[in-house]
């Protein structure tokens, strides 16, 4: 099974709306960067394009290196996308924001910087001073994105997957609880969720959990079909950590979700057998990622569609960011004056989040039998039919792959696009998308896209 939710203790706080945009938390914002006033040496930076990812998972661990100027990620660059303008769309004033110590004694420097942690209140975003990172806990315990408490590493390993995908994207790690008693496998209560598919600043949704073998039980993401048809969102969902029918599987099989398995990059080549059939596409499966708590430094091996998955919305954060950074589209998602979201805007450009999937589709790449390094249980995915065993193919944001620029060309950017899929791909996925919809939007009457009959969906 893919690595489960956090299993997390008390009551789910009550579902808070955005906080709306206030002109004085920038203002706000722009005094605590510059105390004594910007001087000419020092000029209020202007907004710039940027990426926000929402990882809903357990806890993260700001302490650690990876997501610092000086560590292993970023070395001698300072984190630098959490601008105040981006703090005033999620109205974080400096009470919200949160500063750590880090001398390389975990223990000492929790405990200096313990009340800080004490004072997190739930529902409430918090920026990590210093890091492209926020979290927001809707826990009702003292648990709120603490790393003192809890085992679960989970939600560190994800974030650092989007991370090293795209160093500059934002993260905004949601902290939910978990799923009520009677909700079969691992799933989270409806606020975390809710907040995720609702904010308007919030581009993509990565989720890594469901029941384990994806049996068709009833249990959907809450306001996922909303975040992506009605909001322009676009949703990653990790398959099962077993070879079950991903399109029933509840975080990667609806239609309106990308639904990502696992292939041995760097290492087999080969698809991941240990994770769920008839994908839209492959991400990494093994990385060594920092997945610890309580630790400062440090990385370790880690398996499962959980990784694969935020390492594919890091690649697809770069894709949108490099688009919206052509087009100088600042901010999030344009929901207003138009017939449809657009995910970026400008200078000739008008993408929504269905046709940047569509360039994905075409950017992705099939591994060959040749690539395969004979490494079991990885088997290799074989050449007459590909698309059977991986979808739409691999995605990386290893340049050498070039999965990235193909994406961009095919939204119109940069050179003419080198890389199309064949005939037989178009035709086998779109079987997929049709067999999806008929059982997300007639059979299962859970589904939130039940009885729906517009179809966004860009078809190759």
């Amino acid at each position: 099974m893919r690595a489960p939710a956090p299993k997390t203790l008390g009551m789910p706080a009550d579902e808070h709306a955005p906080r709306p945009r206030m002109a004085w938390v920038t203002a706000l914002s722009i005094l605590m960067l510059f105390p004594s006033g910007p001087s000419a040496a020092q000029e209020v930076p202007e907004p710039q394009p940027r990426v926000v990812v929402a990882v809903i998972d357990s806890a993260p661990n700001p302490y650690h290196e990876f997501l610092h100027q000086g560590g292993s990620l970023y070395g001698a660059t300072a984190p630098s996308s959490v601008t105040p303008d981006v703090l005033d769309e999620f109205g974080i004033d400096e009470s919200h924001i949160i500063e750590v110590t880090r001398t390389g004694s975990f223990a000492a420097d929790f405990a200096q910087d313990k009340a800080k942690f004490d004072a997190i209140e739930a529902g409430e975003p918090y920026w990590f001073e210093g890091t492209n990172l926020i979290g927001i806990s809707f826990n009702g315990d003292g648990a709120r994105l603490r790393p003192d408490v809890g085992s679960s590493s989970h939600g560190m390993g994800t974030t650092s997957a989007v991370l090293a995908a795209n160093p500059e994207a934002i993260v905004v790690l949601v902290q939910s609880p978990g799923a009520p008693l009677g909700v079969p496998g691992y799933a989270t209560r409806p606020p975390g969720e809710q907040w995720a598919f609702g904010h308007p600043a919030v581009d993509l949704i990565s989720t890594s959990y469901g029941p384990p073998g994806s049996p068709p039980l009833g249990y959907h993401l809450n306001d996922a079909y909303k975040g992506v048809v009605q909001n322009g969102k676009i949703h990653v969902g990790a398959a099962d950590n077993s070879p079950a029918l991903s399109p029933v599987d509840a975080t990667s099989g609806p239609w309106f979700t990308v639904g990502v398995a696992g292939y041995g990059e760097g290492s087999s080549e080969g698809r991941q057998n240990q994770s769920g059939s008839l994908p839209d596409f492959l991400g990494d499966f093994t990385q060594t990622l920092p997945y610890c708590l309580r630790c400062e430094e440090g990385k370790s091996t880690v398996s499962g569609t959980s990784f694969a998955t935020p390492r594919t919305a890091g690649t697809l954060s770069k894709i949108i960011l490099e688009a919206r950074r052509t087009a100088g589209h600042l901010r999030g998602i344009v929901t207003e004056g138009v017939s449809q979201p657009v995910m970026v805007r400008g200078e000739g450009l008008d993408l929504t989040n269905w046709e940047i999937r569509r360039a994905l589709e075409e950017a992705a790449f099939y591994p060959t039998i040749e690539d395969y390094n004979q490494a079991p249980p990885d088997t290799p995915i074989l050449d007459p039919a590909p698309w059977a065993q991986a979808g739409w193919g691999a995605v990386t944001p290893d340049p050498a792959k070039r999965v990235i620029p193909e994406a961009l060309a095919h939204l119109g950017i940069g050179g003419p696009p080198t890389r199309t899929k064949p005939a037989e791909a178009c035709a086998f996925m779109t079987a997929n998308i049709q067999a999806r919809h008929v059982w997300w939007d007639q059979v299962a009457r859970f589904s939130q896209s039940s009885g729906q009959t517009s179809d966004p969906f860009e078809y190759c």
